[in-house]
């Protein structure tokens, strides 16, 4: 008896992977839409920091600067928009480094059980995710760089939330661009000790997301934007049994 699950795909993978690049090109090329899964991308004003790119995308800019957004609550989001993009008959690609969102999407997490829960439900889809591959030095380097070339930008993005009524507590707590930012803001940094810290932090947050797509799921790693058009046209043509 056939399966007539739809389909979603998802790319994963670390910060500066090019992630989003490659779920563009996948998206163009199967008539797909594009669902972020970020959890800072959620909030609007965090542009500059969460790298958000000025192209349509589903679920960024749904929450206010200070305000709890969960788990549950993208998941709740996520729902709803999947439905109505298989209503649609487009295909729904996933992307964001935020590893805990896409797996619990991808794996039926019960939203409030908890990232450890076994409480699990089926999904009503067939899932594939794949990852850009990219050597972690290079990975490194990029991040470095990057934080360097956006500091005074990200400062003044920074400072605008502030005077807009943001507490630069949430924004330390947040955490990555915008705490070593709001540090040096409240001077509790200077330029070079913010953007020193900066780099250390993401260069473990990089390692955190590698660590995390070894232990959740399968995930196929490209290394080309032709390989992963390749593996998406295969997925999506097999009639699921």
């Amino acid at each position: 008896m056939k399966n007539n699950k739809v389909k979603i795909v998802a790319v994963v993978g670390p910060t500066g992977s090019g992630k989003t690049r490659l779920a563009l090109a996948l998206a163009k090329e199967f008539n797909g839409v594009i669902i972020s899964a970020d959890s800072r991308q959620v909030y609007r004003g965090l542009n500059i920091g969460t790298n958000k790119e000025p192209v349509p995308q589903e679920l960024i800019d749904i929450a206010e600067p200070g305000e709890r957004f969960t788990l549950h609550d993208w998941l709740e989001r996520a729902k709803y928009t999947l439905e109505r993009i298989f209503e649609s008959s487009k295909v729904p690609v996933v992307v964001g480094g935020t590893g805990l969102y896409v797996t619990a999407l991808l794996e039926g997490y019960q939203p409030g059980s908890g990232r450890f829960s076994k409480k699990r439900r089926p999904v009503p889809f067939q899932s594939l995710a794949i990852m850009p591959q990219v050597e972690r030095s290079e990975l490194y380097r990029r991040s470095d760089e990057r934080y360097e070339r956006i500091f005074d930008d990200l400062i003044a993005e920074t400072k605008q939330l502030i005077d807009s009524g943001v507490d630069p507590d949430w924004l330390v707590n947040i955490g990555l661009d915008y705490r070593y930012a709001a540090l040096f803001i409240t001077g509790q940094r200077n330029r070079e000790l913010a953007i020193s810290e900066f780099q250390q932090a993401s260069r473990a947050y990089i390692r955190r997301q590698l660590t995390w797509w070894r232990h959740h799921g399968v995930v196929a790693e490209v290394a080309t934007e032709q390989e992963a058009k390749k593996l998406v046209e295969e997925f999506l043509k097999v009639v699921p049994k």
